[in-house]
């Protein structure tokens, strides 16, 4: 809670503990591909029409799916953003990741948030033994591993115990709304320098770089600290 008890996103209560789910190889390039087109799709709607915000956008979402009225505001917003493909988008997104958790779907929200718990508190015994599912094992082994338990298990040991082999840079897509959906990615894991984020790259520009964290910024998604790196921007919730 924050100042005056307002509720807000902590990284280290949040998203660090989260009991995120270990899909197939398959499942995962599905998940990311889908998560990519909802993506473009927001921001393809923004740069379209400045009557288009993320906010907006949802607000519409909700209502869709509440199936209470729209205002004349709302209605434009639904008709230039195409916020009904927005909602289908989510539903499909959320029916994978369900099925990444072996979860069955739809299911309520109190039963999600009950399954999340319990999941957590089966992670927090796994890590006590050793095995820690790192979700960027090649970037956090290497830094937050040395301290990882031995466990008699192989496959738990070469997860936990073993620094990832070094995996080839990313390509720099070729369009502007990949370039920005990458960097977006990117600085939801770790904090950025202009330099940093064209080094994480293979053909990245640094003018076109620090051009998209400018907008980024400008829309809110990242903040710049005094020493000019980029961060994800934290949202309320």
């Amino acid at each position: 809670m924050g100042v005056g008890d307002d509720p807000v996103y902590s990284k280290s209560s949040c998203f660090d503990p989260f009991p995120f789910p270990a899909p197939s190889r398959a499942l995962r390039a599905r998940i990311s591909a889908l998560a990519e087109r909802l993506d473009a799709h927001r921001k393809d709607a923004i740069a379209r029409d400045e009557r288009v915000t993320m906010t907006g956008m949802y607000n519409v979402v909700e209502k869709l799916r509440s199936g209470d009225p729209l205002t004349v505001k709302e209605r434009a917003v639904h008709e230039v953003a195409a916020c009904g493909v927005l909602r289908d988008l989510h539903d499909e997104l959320d029916a994978l990741v369900a099925e990444a958790y072996g979860w069955p779907w739809p299911m309520k929200r109190e039963e999600i948030l009950e399954r999340l718990v319990a999941l957590h508190d089966e992670r927090v015994e796994e890590e006590k033994r050793g095995l820690v599912r790192w979700l960027r094992p090649e970037y956090q082994v290497p830094r937050f591993g040395g301290g990882v338990a031995m466990v008699p298990d192989e496959l738990a040991l070469q997860a936990t115990a073993r620094p990832a082999a070094a995996t080839p840079l990313p390509e720099w897509p070729g369009t502007a709304v990949a370039q920005l959906s990458a960097i977006t990615s990117l600085v939801t894991q770790r904090a950025v320098s202009v330099e940093e984020a064209t080094a994480a790259f293979t053909g990245a520009r640094r003018d076109q770089v620090a051009r998209h964290l400018e907008t980024l910024a400008l829309m809110g998604e990242v903040v710049a600290d005094a020493d000019g790196r980029f961060a994800a921007a934290k949202r309320a919730v």
